[in-house]
């Protein structure tokens, strides 16, 4: 009945796109008039970056370095950012303000490629650069936008809720910063600043992780690359309004660009941590953990993105001006309620909502973390030990990401998985009827339990048929 209801409120009529161009014309006088007093009224924010720059500056004069290059570095990016910040302040030439975003994740990134000798400048460079992105596009909004609405409705039409709302990022958010604290901390025993890394669950294990052959062979620290990537996870995941959807289809698609790479960055580093380094990294694996839960709360917002491209394109409209500018919706969708008097119970469900765990995938994350495990328990050949703990990995992040309902069908790749693992049972284990038993078995069940689909509770308009 309920697939019945589903089939039919996705079969709605077709949606018709209206350009943000054709709302607010660019070169009119009431559109140029709002840009301007929104101009004048964040002028404190381009003062305080020249500020900001001003400092960068003055650093080098009253920090020891140690490095020519970093210092060379940090004065010319103050003195671009004055540049910037100067120029910009006529509205007619905003888009040089996009100049401090870029310098900033230059700041971000230089102590890494310098390899920074002291963590005094890591930290100065760092929060600089954080400042500087707050200021320049977070608080003002994005040059040549911030301060003209673009009216329309918040939820996607077809859909049961907002998936760029405010109540479904703050989760995302916080794992990210829990992924940047984390890697920070690992990138300082990576830099030098401490002699050793503390790990929660295997005492030493983290410093042959972090010191191994396979962190070596990046030319940068690794942890720290990660640390660079989580920060501008953080700020995309602040950038844009409640319906960025629609209204900045390019901020949803970078931030899919910086979840999606990390998440398989992190997954492939966590399976050569027992197959090549031969040992675990106890922090490691819980930022991995944190990126596979904000991936399913992420993979919503990325398809309803997709469907008002794909339609804005249907109805004529120039895809690079949609993608940059956003645009309206006539006749769907609706607002986001008022949540202010939401208890947190309520707070919570709405935070999490279109991502739900019933027993079949539950059961296969449970299995996945078990192959992990399994070879450090009982005694496996190298062989098998390296196939259960990639092959476990993989099981965990289909299961993980298959939680959401929109990408609820990826779950049957963990058939793939499960059948992988009955191969390897009549492939390398018939030595040991231990072996071959716990394998057979593990990859029946993860067949099993790839079959049911689980209760899909919300409305995606047509996504919901490949829904699976």
């Amino acid at each position: 009945m309920m697939n019945a209801r589903m089939t039919s409120q996705t079969k709605t009529a077709p949606i018709k796109i209206e350009e943000f161009r054709e709302i607010v014309d660019k070169g009119s006088r009431p559109y140029e008039d709002r840009l301007r007093a929104h101009q004048y009224a964040t002028l404190w924010t381009y003062a305080a970056n020249c500020i900001l720059g001003i400092w960068l500056i003055s650093d080098v004069h009253l920090f020891n370095y140690k490095s020519a290059a970093l210092a060379m570095s940090d004065t010319i990016c103050g003195a671009l950012i004055i540049l910037f910040e100067f120029l910009s302040f006529s509205p007619k030439r905003f888009f040089l303000r996009w100049g401090t975003p870029v310098v900033a994740c230059w700041l971000l990134f230089a102590p890494l490629i310098f390899w920074s000798p002291t963590p005094a400048v890591y930290l100065i460079d760092t929060l600089a650069a954080c400042l500087l992105i707050t200021l320049a596009i977070l608080v003002p909004g994005m040059p040549g936008q911030g301060g003209v609405e673009k009216s329309g409705p918040d939820r996607p039409p077809g859909w049961s809720y907002n998936p760029s709302s405010w109540i479904r990022r703050w989760l995302g958010i916080a794992l990210a910063l829990l992924g940047f604290f984390i890697s920070r901390y690992l990138a300082a025993c990576q830099l030098g600043y401490v002699p050793h890394a503390w790990d929660p669950f295997f005492p030493g294990s983290t410093d042959k992780v972090l010191h191994s052959t396979v962190s070596r062979s990046f030319p940068v620290s690794d942890a720290g690359f990660g640390a660079f990537a989580y920060m501008l996870e953080v700020l995309a995941g602040f950038l844009g309004d409640r319906a960025r959807w629609r209204t900045s289809p390019w901020v949803v698609t970078t931030f899919a660009v910086l979840v999606v790479p990390l998440g398989i960055t992190s997954i492939v580093l966590v399976m050569l941590q027992p197959t090549v380094v031969g040992a675990w990294c106890g922090l490691c694996l819980i930022a991995a953990a944190g990126l596979l839960v904000s991936v399913p709360l992420a993979v919503h917002e990325i398809i309803a993105m997709g469907q008002f491209m794909r339609d804005a394109l249907a109805s004529g409209k120039s895809f690079w001006s949609v993608f940059w500018m956003g645009g309206n919706i006539v006749g769907g969708g609706e607002p986001d309620p008022d949540r202010t008097r939401y208890s947190l119970s309520q707070r919570w469900v709405e935070s999490v909502r279109g991502v739900t765990v019933p027993f079949a995938l539950f059961s296969q994350i449970v299995l996945g973390i078990w192959l992990m495990s399994r070879p450090d328990v009982f005694s496996f050949s190298k062989l098998t030990a390296d196939c259960d703990h990639m092959l476990g990995a993989l099981a965990v992040t289909i299961a993980c990401v298959a939680t959401a309902e929109v990408t609820r069908s990826a779950r049957l790749l963990n058939i793939v998985v499960g059948a992988a693992l009955v191969a390897v049972a009549f492939c390398f284990a018939l030595h040991s009827a231990v072996v071959f038993t716990s394998e057979l078995i593990s990859g029946i069940l993860l067949v099993v339990t790839s079959l049911p689909r689980g209760e899909i509770l919300e409305r995606y308009a047509d996504w919901s048929k490949f829904i699976k």
